[in-house]
């Protein structure tokens, strides 16, 4: 169906198709980051991942320009969490599309709590006990500091 806008003179102004016009609105409601945040390769949502590194890179560099204003003795947490609720705002969210800003919102997130918890290092002492076998290519020694090209010379194969 085609909507028709006539002037008070009676004349024809326009003609919009309103599934085209709505298509316009959807589009820019979505944010101008959304389209590539929706990006997926095998499933894998990349374009979410690199809108919110790029965002977060950002917000890196915002903080370490006023870095020197900021006092020495605020928890590192709390500069990432501010930074997930800044891009979780209406506003933000509306400019960067609701895709891209949750990814950033949850990678700033992460960053709080990895500063809050040091979770990679509480999980790196807990698995850092544990001593795994290591498997050998048939036929060498037990000195795992041998070389590929070592071990291919010794067998005549280079």
């Amino acid at each position: 169906m085609r909507e028709m806008t006539i002037d008070n003179e009676g004349k024809l102004v326009e003609i919009v198709n309103p599934a085209e016009t709505e298509l316009h609105l959807e589009v820019a409601r979505a944010g101008a980051l959304s389209g590539f945040a929706k990006t997926e390769v095998m499933g894998v949502p990349i374009g979410a991942a690199a809108v919110g590194l790029l965002t977060v890179s950002v917000w890196d560099a915002l903080r370490g320009l006023v870095g020197g204003a900021l006092p020495a003795q605020m928890p590192q947490w709390l500069i990432p969490a501010v930074g997930a609720a800044v891009v979780q705002s209406k506003m933000i969210k509306g400019w960067m599309g609701a895709d891209a800003s949750n990814a950033a919102g949850l990678i700033l997130t992460a960053d709080a709590i990895q500063a809050l918890f040091n979770v990679r290092g509480i999980v790196s002492g807990l698995v850092g006990g544990v001593k795994l076998g290591q498997t050998r290519a048939a036929g060498t020694t037990g000195n795992n500091a041998q070389s590929v090209d070592a071990y291919l010379k010794a067998q005549r194969l280079i």
